[in-house]
Parts: C-alpha cells; sequence; structure tokens
C-alpha cells in the first residue's frame, strides 16, 4: 500500500516537474529535463531506505535545491570541477546534468552516498562525472579544477565558528590538497553577507571574496555563491 501510494506520488510529481522544468527553456532541453526527473526519482527511491538528504519533499527539492544549482551553473567558466562534500551529487550531479560539456570530480568520504552515487552515473550515463570516496584532508588531484564547490560543508572543527574564521579554515584546508589557480566557490545561505572583501591569510596573502545572489521564483530567502580567489 504505502509503495503503491509512494509511486503514485513520483508520477504526479514528474508531470507536474515537467511542467515546472519546461519554462525554463534558456536553460534546459528536452534531455536535461528527463535525465534531471529520473535523478530525482532515484535520489527519493534510495532516500526512502536511508537518508540522504534533508527533505522528504521532492517539490521542496525541485524547487531549492535543483534551482539553486541551475542558477550557480550560470558562474561557472567551463573545465573541470570539483564538488567536495558532495553527499548525494548536490550540486554536482544536477550540474553535471546542466553542463555536458564540463568535468565533475564528486568527493565524499562516506559510503552510501558514494553507491548511489555510482548507481546514478551508470544509470543517467553521465560520462563526465568521476567519483572519489576520500576525506578531503586526504584528497590529491592530478589537474587543476577550475572551480572547487562546497554546499554546506562542515565538520566538528569548524561547526560552530564564525563565518569568516569558518571560510577561512576551508580555503587553506582545500588549498593544501588541490593545487592550482582555481576558485573556491561555497553555496550558502545569508551568513555570506558577513564576510568582508578580502581575507588576510598567513601563507596564502589577500584572497579576494565576492558574494553573489541566487534569485529564485519560489523563495524569499536567498541562497548565495561565495567566491575566494
Amino acid at each position: 500500500m504505502l509503495q503503491s501510494l509512494y509511486g503514485y506520488i513520483m508520477l504526479e510529481f514528474i508531470k507536474r516537474a515537467t511542467e515546472i522544468l519546461s519554462r525554463q527553456a534558456s536553460h534546459l532541453d528536452d534531455k536535461k529535463i528527463q535525465k534531471s526527473l529520473k535523478f530525482i526519482s532515484l535520489l527519493f527511491d534510495w532516500h526512502e531506505n536511508k537518508n540522504l538528504i534533508a527533505t522528504r519533499d521532492p517539490f521542496y527539492f525541485l524547487k531549492r535545491d535543483y534551482f539553486d544549482s541551475m542558477e550557480f551553473s550560470n558562474y561557472l567558466q567551463k573545465g573541470e570541477h570539483v564538488d567536495i562534500g558532495t553527499g548525494a551529487g548536490i550540486p554536482g550531479i544536477i550540474l553535471s546534468i546542466l553542463r555536458p560539456d564540463d568535468q565533475f570530480v564528486l568527493v565524499d568520504r562516506r559510503k552510501y552516498p558514494i553507491r548511489f552515487l555510482e548507481h546514478v552515473k551508470l544509470a543517467l550515463n553521465l560520462d563526465n562525472i568521476s567519483i572519489r570516496q576520500e576525506d578531503v584532508s586526504e584528497l590529491s588531484l592530478s589537474n587543476a579544477p577550475k572551480s572547487v564547490i562546497l554546499k554546506n560543508f562542515s565538520n566538528k572543527k569548524i561547526s560552530n565558528l564564525p563565518m569568516e574564521k569558518k571560510m577561512s579554515y576551508l580555503y587553506k584546508l582545500i588549498k593544501s590538497r588541490v593545487s592550482g589557480n582555481y576558485a573556491v566557490l561555497v553555496l550558502t545561505g545569508s551568513l555570506a553577507l558577513e564576510m568582508p572583501q578580502k581575507l588576510h591569510l598567513p601563507n596564502y596573502g589577500d584572497v579576494s571574496v565576492k558574494v553573489k545572489k541566487l534569485s529564485s521564483p519560489f523563495f524569499d530567502e536567498s541562497k548565495y555563491i561565495l567566491e575566494m580567489i
């Protein structure tokens, strides 16, 4: 009974979600819409057994995570990007669908999300992603990416730190593990507005900080991209 109810809900979601996504004609073609819907369906199938994301409402996910990722896509350069602490592939999988000509490295230390990502890669035939089960403190990449992406990344060391100190810690940690001249992009909330325009970091010099607001047709509360270069 519960399984049939869930199936009905997902069918209704796909119908309504297709209508919503189809309005975004400037961003999406039919192939991207179908891959996006299949990803969301797979995500909530797996989410039923073990929590992968913070919500059990696929429409909230579509309106918040998907649209934030779609808006975020506009700020990426062409090339390779690294999504650290990707979890269920948010935003890495979504971005790989929206930007099929770019490459994405999805990094997470937890086994279950990695299993899910491997399943999604095969099911959606996503040739532009690679998946690595590693802790960021042990990460080593041979190629310099265009950007390193983080969404609500945290750990015990920084969870209670003020925003400026938290971002300083993350910037230094990432730069110590991934070489090259690239942007560190953090998808976050309004705390981004507390950041100064520059971070003065020993051994790294002055780090430029820019805050970019993401627009949403569904929420008054905005999300932001914090860019550190």
